[in-house]
């Protein structure tokens, strides 16, 4: 009897599995940002944001420092929302000592996050602003410091780059993250400063290469072109608006193993919050169902 139905069967079950592992689907849980603040009805209070939030599709809302932290958090909680980040600013001098305030804090909110949230740092000096290979000395063991804390509680951490800030660049978080050599210390990805401080050109190299150190990312709408030049409302639109190809930068990402939140930004966008993120998240949805079929 032949044997080449079966061979048949064995080489399409093999092309199959294959095809199917380098397939990689849009599943990362997909919050806001917490900057709500530049439309129109925004919400107010942390149950009014929990309850947008949780009308609307989201998995989870951006914590935003100390304040309503707690607040915030529990009304998350009561919607079944997670809180995935946490934005903290994070001051440090050249004596390589927290303020004591700011530690505390800091360490609070730990201790009281879920296992497997992330923590993420805007870097704020006035010492090291010209001098880099000194501060990131400094600050590396700030940040290890507090990545031996956070370990305990199985909460990462990591820097988010903005302009302005001690740390501005993808580049510059990574190497923060190498320096710290903690398990659950990283780095972060915001799009739209991304686009304001290193441009367009060369994307594609800097998340193959920088995806692995990645714990959160931020994306929005954005347009194409010289974005150093432009200003945040030609960078930080809509998800769906602009000419930049934000799907093919978070297949991309998908594609070389990232697997972490993925957050909106919303910083000063205007208009009707609830139709704005409707929209945002229609894209977002049709963003999961093209990686379905896009391989």
């Amino acid at each position: 009897m032949k044997k080449y139905p079966s061979l048949i069967i064995l080489v399409c079950t093999i092309l199959a599995t294959s095809l199917s592992c380098s397939t990689k689907e849009l599943d990362n849980v997909f919050y806001a940002q917490n900057t709500l603040s530049g439309f129109t009805n925004a919400p107010e209070t942390p149950q009014e944001k929990a309850g947008l939030i949780k009308s609307i599709g989201f998995d989870g809302l951006e914590g935003f420092g100390y304040n309503d932290f707690f607040a915030l958090k529990d009304a998350l909680e009561r919607e079944g929302l997670k809180m995935p980040v946490n934005y903290v600013a994070l001051p440090f001098e050249a004596d390589g000592i927290l303020n004591d305030s700011v530690a505390f804090q800091i360490k609070e909110m730990i201790a009281a996050s879920t296992d497997g949230e992330i923590m993420y740092f805007t870097l704020q000096s006035n010492n090291f602003k010209d001098e880099k290979e000194a501060g990131d000395q400094v600050v590396s063991r700030i940040l290890r410091e507090l990545s031996d804390y956070a370990a305990s509680y199985g909460v990462r951490l990591c820097t988010y780059p903005h302009i302005n800030t001690y740390c501005e660049t993808v580049a510059h978080s990574v190497k923060l993250a190498v320096m710290v050599d903690r398990k659950n210390y990283g780095a972060a990805m915001n799009l739209c400063h991304l686009l304001k401080v290193e441009g367009s050109e060369g994307i594609d190299m800097k998340i193959k290469e920088f995806a692995p150190y990645l714990f959160a990312v931020n994306i929005c709408g954005a347009d194409d072109g010289d974005t150093k030049q432009f200003g945040w409302d030609r960078l930080i639109q809509p998800l769906g608006q602009g000419s930049f190809d934000t799907y093919r930068f978070v297949k991309l990402l998908i594609d070389n193993g990232y697997s972490g939140p993925i957050g909106l930004q919303c910083y000063n966008l205007k208009g009707d919050i609830v139709e704005i993120l409707k929209g945002s998240m229609k894209t977002w949805e049709e963003y999961k169902a093209k990686s379905r079929y896009s391989n």
